[in-house]
């Protein structure tokens, strides 16, 4: 078998693997929000808001936002993710949890605030990455915000494309992504997490706005 039929096509972890990945093994990256995603939300979503956290995993960035005095939806497409947040969130906490994907037609309103963190590196192609905003257009309201928490790459050069993992893209490959429904309010790149070695990698913290009828 040559080395063309060895290569499978990039792509992302369908919501299947997402459940064995939580279930099989240790969330690493797993940890409360780096200090400069709670700077934008108070520079440009101060609470009280309605945010949807998209990706939302075990919940961990859904409460923090909660304790903020944000009111929550958390929405990921795996469901042994959303079970297990369900589990690990006290009663009366400011936050509801849903199953869905939202590249695809699910139920979910419109918000004046949507988040991704780490969400969309998880896309390794264009073609996911735009469907990918695609459907943070369609859950954020005309003039609403999108913050993004996503892996960025200084160059073209150490840009890397991964199946497992985050997919670090250059500020170019990130545009072309959002362009067609966002502008771009702010930028700025920081660390994704604080922990040495595992989280501690360069972030690209983004502040979006949906253009109306984009």
């Amino acid at each position: 078998m040559d080395d063309a039929q060895d290569v499978s096509p990039l792509r992302s972890l369908t919501a299947r693997e997402w459940d064995h990945t939580y279930t099989s093994s240790p969330a690493h990256w797993d940890e409360e929000p780096h200090p400069v995603l709670g700077e934008l939300l108070a520079a440009y979503a101060p609470p009280p808001q309605q945010v949807l956290d998209v990706g939302c995993g075990l919940g961990t960035t859904a409460r923090w936002l909660a304790e903020r005095a944000y009111t929550v939806t958390a929405c990921d497409f795996s469901a042994r993710a959303i079970a297990e947040a369900r589990r690990r969130t006290a009663p009366k906490t400011a936050v509801r949890y849903e199953v869905a994907d939202i590249t695809g037609p699910g139920p979910l309103d419109a918000f004046p605030v949507v988040l991704d963190r780490g969400v969309l590196h998880t896309c390794p192609t264009d073609r996911e990455r735009h469907a990918f905003a695609a459907g943070m257009a369609r859950v954020c309201g005309p003039g609403g915000l999108w913050l993004h928490v996503g892996a960025a790459a200084p160059d073209p050069e150490s840009a890397l494309d991964q199946t497992n993992g985050p997919s670090w893209t250059t500020a170019e490959t990130f545009l072309r992504a959002v362009s067609p429904w966002f502008t771009v309010v702010h930028q700025r790149i920081a660390d994704f997490g604080r922990r040495p070695g595992i989280t501690d990698w360069p972030a690209r913290y983004a502040v979006l706005r949906r253009r109306p009828g984009g």
